[in-house]
Formats: structure tokens, sequence, C-alpha cells
């Protein structure tokens, strides 16, 4: 109904809204300067518009496919730099693994993820944390 739309714009849209903003935009754009350089400077980070712009297109698309919305998040940029990503082909390599592993196990991976050792989540969230704060330390120098 049109009450439950709203209802789901007002309390679940909106205060998503700020969230978004941050972290998959502004934070992942500050990082990116950091660790790649500044775009109007020959470097290679990305621009607002960009990511914004990406962000917006997943979750259009997304959408009509069933998709969760989505976003790019500082965490998992900081994550992937630290575990040796530095170009766009890392990217389209964890893409295709995250296909071929959902259409060759689809369901069977539902049964799997509660078994999956939290640990190796945690010591994967550590890294992307120290990487995070190793930014931070850096900027808050210069």
């Amino acid at each position: 109904t049109s009450e439950d739309w709203m209802n789901g714009f007002v309390k679940g849209a909106l205060p998503q809204l700020p969230l978004t903003t941050l972290n998959s935009v502004i934070s992942v754009c500050a990082l990116s300067v950091s660790l790649f350089g500044e775009p109007r400077e020959g470097g290679k980070g990305v621009s607002r518009i960009s990511v914004a712009s990406s962000v917006g297109l997943m979750n259009l698309i997304g959408c009509w496919f069933g998709g969760m919305p989505s976003c790019h998040g500082a965490g998992g940029l900081a994550g992937q730099y630290r575990f040796g990503a530095r170009g766009g082909m890392a990217i389209i390599m964890l893409g295709i693994c995250k296909i071929v592993l959902a259409v060759c196990f689809g369901q069977t991976l539902d049964t799997l993820i509660p078994i999956f050792p939290t640990s190796v989540l945690g010591v994967l969230l550590l890294f992307a944390g120290v990487e995070l704060a190793s930014v931070g330390a850096k900027r808050s120098e210069e």
C-alpha cells in the first residue's frame, strides 16, 4: 500500500542517506585520493561524482533483479588495498569469483556461510581497520 511505501521511505530510505553519503561516497573518495592521488593532479583517485553515480546506478539496476541496496564503502577499499589490490582488475576478478561461486554452488552456499570461521572474518576486519587507521594517521600529520 502507499502507507507501507511511505513508512519504508521515512524509516528506511531517509535515515540511510547520510550514512550512504558519508561512508560510500565522501570517505571512499578521501581514501582513494589518499591512496592513489588526486585525479586533478594526475592521480588515480576517484571523484565524488563518479562514486555517487556508481552507487546510484548499482542500486537503480540492482533493484530490478532483486538485489539488496549496495554501496562501495571505505572499509572495503581499505581492505582490498591492504591485501594488494591496486587497480581495477582486482575488482573484476573478485566479481568473477563471486559470480562463479553463485552459479556453481547457489543454495549450497547458504548452508556453508554459517560454518565459515568467524575468526577469518575478524582478521579481515582487523586488517581493513588498520589500513583505515593508518591513512587517518597520515592525514592528521599533514
